[in-house]
């Protein structure tokens, strides 16, 4: 599990926090209030077209452009990269708001989201007094004709029979529609432009995937590209960003689909009767129940941290696979904590109790070897030939961590800069050559060329796996009805 537990926090408060952090990193240069325009991707380089708030075009050139301007993104359209996918057949209403009106919002207790039967969605955004709900609508409903206030009160009960609180400020309202769609690819022609986050994706947000899973394509593509111009990347390595992420997408945004059904069936139940559900029959008990079971029958939405932890890099033309390694099955959740290659390092404690071996990993573009052996007989081996290669290396020499070890399952890991597991010992001995391994995992060995032809994913998959209201390609200038989180 991680190192730290868990904590929710509010994406608005997040990047709030983020943003100062971010304009105090030397590294980072930030230009708040230019705006991307298009951009020209030549054989060695990126010439970029932007426009200040004032009016003034700027042309940058540079080695790369990571695009990560969302749902809509002018990067990726203007690369020619098309979409997969489409809106489902819904529209949803947002309203954010505020209110300290808890004897009436927690009537039932503290929570952290309340689903209506009718499909509303109540979102608790800090414990205290600011809340988000999301009401169903007609699709091409014109939210701006609703009052808000009258809104929220259809939202915490029903058309009928309006649910009353004190409201202190509406802050927000607008309409949007859940899109399921995926980049047809996440890298340009000439591989100097790379999609990330909802560019690249875009998820239901059952599930919380989106943002889970655009961070680890920042992750992912950061690490690589600091390699490159650090000079020590091969060929393969920039390309092996779309072989492991895209797959990754693919599945998250069809288990996402599947979280949505969940709460679709059981409004669907409700839709039949719509006054049942609030009767006191022996009809309305058996349909309580009945929406009881199946929630809690099919509550992988809660659970599945399989697919936020469990993760593996299969097909990766850099991951060393491990002919030892014996596929474990996850259980109900999906996640056993294991070092095949490919996969998330795991979390485990040292023996003091306090310390977490992800502590002791290296920083930035630094990969991790760490060696259980007595004699440290993997350092000896990788250092030297860490430093004739220049790839930034931090060692772990951990021989009197027993049970780090027995989790870790080798004597041995190399760990990258993201905390996949590139590579590790095998069970028997063996002749251990530490250049091939680094060229391997650097993109740099004769084999890479065969294994970076491997599919990066099926887009047909989400389109016919999943309930998209779009089969094909999508019209990237007709995204129409979406929220300010996905412009």
């Amino acid at each position: 599990m991680p190192r730290e537990p868990y904590q929710r926090c509010s994406q608005a408060i997040f990047e709030a926090w983020l943003k100062p952090h971010i304009m105090a990193q030397p590294l980072i240069t930030t230009h708040f209030g230019v705006k991307f325009e298009s951009l020209v991707e030549t054989e060695n380089n990126v010439i970029s077209i932007l426009r200040t708030n004032s009016g003034e075009l700027l042309t940058v050139t540079s080695k790369f452009v990571i695009g990560c301007d969302g749902a809509g993104s002018a990067v990726r359209k203007s690369i020619g990269i098309g979409l997969t996918g489409g809106p489902v057949p819904s529209m949803m209403h947002l309203i954010h708001f505020k209110s300290r009106d808890l004897t009436r919002l927690q009537k039932q207790g503290q929570f952290w989201h309340i689903f209506f039967t009718h499909g509303a969605c109540l979102i608790s955004q800090d414990e205290k007094d600011t809340w988000t709900i999301h009401i169903p609508r007609p699709i091409g409903t014109d939210v701006s004709s609703i009052d808000p206030m009258a809104a929220i009160y259809e939202g915490l009960g029903t058309k009928e029979q309006p649910y009353h609180i004190d409201i202190d400020e509406v802050l927000v309202t607008s309409g949007w529609r859940p899109n399921i769609c995926i980049a047809d690819r996440y890298i340009s022609d000439k591989g100097h432009v790379f999609l990330s986050g909802d560019a690249a994706h875009q998820n239901i947000p059952t599930g919380g995937y989106g943002m889970n899973t655009a961070v680890g394509d920042s992750f992912d593509i950061g690490w690589k590209l600091a390699a490159a111009v650090a000079g020590y990347a091969g060929p393969s390595l920039l390309k092996s960003y779309e072989t492991e992420r895209r797959p990754v997408a693919v599945k998250n945004i069809d288990r996402s689909g599947r979280h949505w059904m969940v709460h679709a069936t059981y409004q669907q139940w409700c839709d039949e009767n719509p006054q049942l559900i609030y009767q006191k029959t022996d009809s309305a008990k058996q349909l309580k129940q009945k929406i009881a079971d199946h929630v809690l029958t099919h509550d992988e939405e809660n659970t599945d941290h399989g697919i936020e932890m469990g993760y593996r890099y299969h097909d990766s033309s850099v991951i060393i696979p491990d002919p030892d390694a014996i596929e474990k099955l996850g259980g109900k959740n999906g996640y056993v904590p294991e070092t095949v290659p490919g996969g998330r390092a795991p979390h485990v404690f040292l023996s003091d109790g306090n310390t977490s071996i992800y502590d002791l990993f290296g920083a930035g573009q630094e990969f991790t070897l760490v060696d259980f052996t007595t004699e440290g007989l993997y350092i000896h081996k990788f250092e030297s030939v860490a430093k004739t290669l220049n790839v930034p290396l931090k060692l772990v020499h951990l021989p009197d961590e027993e049970h780090v070890h027995r989790v870790w399952e080798r004597d041995a890991i190399l760990v990258r800069p993201d905390d996949h597991v590139a590579w590790r010992a095998t069970q028997e001995p063996k002749v251990i050559d530490a250049e091939h391994i680094f060229k391997m995992v650097l993109g740099t060995g004769e084999l890479q060329k065969a294994k970076s032809e491997v599919s990066t994913g099926s887009s047909a998959f989400v389109s016919e796996k999943t309930f998209t209201g779009t089969v094909g390609n999508v019209d990237q200038n007709n995204l129409v009805g979406l929220a300010v989180f996905q412009t």
